[in-house]
């Protein structure tokens, strides 16, 4: 099954010298049968020419390979374009694809015109000099954009850490401080095991949940690290990142601790509800009092006073959980969602 992130489904990219060392093996194995009745010149011109033809043959595929499974950022979701941007620059990405691909035609000329002079050659040591130097060529263009190759391997190796959503699935973000019960919530009401994924830029772990709401296929996503804490605190890239969310996130689940349990006042949890109502202005929030059966009567009362309407819930037992998730169901516009869907694919269709 592939994975849903798209760059963990890119194959092995290698190093310029990795290309070059395996397509020279290669080369060198190739076995080509001729008949020994043939002077000892035309058997070394007929292999000569197979050894550098299938050394080019490698190079190319291993340049190719590197550039056309690597996903096309015009064709993904926002939300892992956004990402994309953050961690490694889509244009520097671009440019550096587009260089390893540009050697290509460089290669190729060098090729050609070697195979030529094998072809005309008269002596077998010239023959298996020219193959020899067009090795060489080749390889130096290699090396001269090895700097490009590494940067496509750096690139894959962060954006495969990316945790894999379904982006026009309708999604449930929540957030919240930590241990206001969020993961619990998000193992609660998910249908089999949830991923465990992580952002490269948060040292904890999103995890991913998956449910049916009546017909309907949801995730929920906790993302602790993102919007956990308060804006002053985080750093630009974590910004930006919650930006990213933006794309992503149908409806947001806010979790509060009114029992203060978590280790932050009530007072705390309001302020960043206030942030991240300022965050997602356009999209639905519910509010949710979690643990309300280790909650005093009276913390419990203030919070029902100065969030009234909220949802109160005691996660790790599931109780108030589903008639949540069902009114997080309601709270997404399906049918624009899918109008959304739709444009999408039209707009790959037209690619």
């Amino acid at each position: 099954m592939r994975k849903l992130n798209p760059f963990a489904n890119i194959p092995t990219i290698m190093t310029a010298e990795e290309i070059i060392e395996f397509a020279h093996n290669r080369s060198l194995r190739l076995s080509m049968k001729s008949s020994l009745r043939m002077k000892k010149v035309e058997r070394t011109r007929i292999r000569e020419i197979a050894r550098l033809q299938e050394f080019t043959k490698q190079v190319k595929a291993k340049i190719t390979e590197a550039v056309e499974q690597f996903p096309s950022v015009e064709r993904l979701h926002p939300f892992y374009v956004e990402l994309s941007e953050i961690l490694v620059g889509n244009d520097r990405l671009k440019q550096s694809l587009g260089a390893v691909y540009n050697c290509i035609p460089s290669i190729d000329e060098i090729t050609n015109k070697h195979l030529q002079a094998i072809k005309l050659a008269d002596d077998f040591r010239q023959m298996k000099q020219s193959r020899s130097a067009a090795k060489g060529r080749i390889s130096s263009i290699l090396r001269a954009t090895a700097k490009n190759l590494d940067f496509i391997i750096k690139a894959k190796e962060t954006l495969s850490k990316l945790p894999g959503i379904t982006p026009n699935t309708p999604t449930i973000v929540c957030a919240g401080f930590p241990n206001v019960g969020k993961s619990t919530l998000v193992k609660a009401v998910s249908t089999a095991e949830p991923e465990i994924a992580y952002y490269p830029f948060t040292t904890r772990s999103v995890i991913i949940g998956h449910l049916k709401v009546d017909t309907h296929s949801v995730q929920i996503v906790d993302t602790p690290g993102i919007l956990d804490r308060p804006m002053a605190k985080r750093n630009e890239i974590e910004r930006e990142a919650i930006a990213a969310l933006k794309y992503l996130a149908h409806v947001i689940i806010f979790m509060i601790d009114p029992s203060e349990a978590c280790g932050w006042t009530f007072d705390q949890q309001l302020n960043l509800l206030s942030e991240v109502q300022k965050m997602f202005p356009i999209n639905p929030l519910l509010i949710v009092l979690n643990k309300v059966d280790i909650t005093p009567p009276e913390k419990l009362e203030e919070a029902r006073r100065r969030l009234p309407g909220s949802h109160e819930i005691i996660a790790i037992e599931g109780t108030g959980v589903e008639k949540l998730m069902r009114e997080a169901v309601e709270a997404v516009d399906l049918a624009s969602l899918q109008e959304s869907v739709d444009e999408y694919l039209e707009s790959l269709s037209k690619r």
